[in-house]
């Protein structure tokens, strides 16, 4: 075992959690990147081109969660369709209406707090145990926060 594996004391839990965030992460990513080319009308536009940056950032989170569970020994989630079953978060679907901007927010701004729901309980249960992923997942923490944040206010 390598020594940033053995100084982990609960690697198993926090590399089920850490799958559980790269699921969730992947399906937020496919949701704004769907989002970004579905929306239209009135103010559409700008909150596409949110959602495509959105959508890029949760990316990153992605590829950051999947490399941190190949450095503590495991193995990321393998299908894609295992991804809906792992997530901490359900899959919000797209209105039906592609001028509906203000739903697409409204879900959008969802989806940000159950991740800063989770993101803020996992960082407390790790912080003295794992501060290479307790790190990471601040970071995503910080960046679910901002996101937030920016899609409260394109509602206003």
């Amino acid at each position: 075992m390598l020594k940033g594996q053995e100084i982990v004391k609960n690697r198993k839990e926090i590399i089920e959690a850490l799958n559980r965030a790269a699921a969730a992460e992947l399906q937020a990513a496919y949701r704004y990147l769907y989002l970004s080319h579905y929306a239209t009308g009135m103010h559409g536009r700008e909150v596409a081109e949110n959602f495509e940056e959105m959508a890029k950032s949760e990316w990153e989170h992605v590829s950051t969660f999947l490399k941190r569970i190949i450095q503590l020994g495991g193995t990321p989630f393998q299908k894609l369709a295992e991804a809906e079953k792992l997530s901490y978060a359900k899959f919000i679907p797209p209105p039906k209406d592609a001028t509906d901007w203000e739903r697409m927010l409204k879900d959008s701004i969802k989806g940000e707090q159950e991740a800063i729901e989770f993101y803020s309980d996992l960082y407390e249960r790790i912080e003295s145990t794992d501060p290479v992923t307790a790190h990471i997942v601040r970071e995503a923490l910080e960046d679910e926060v901002e996101d937030e944040h920016e899609l409260a206010n394109l509602l206003e």
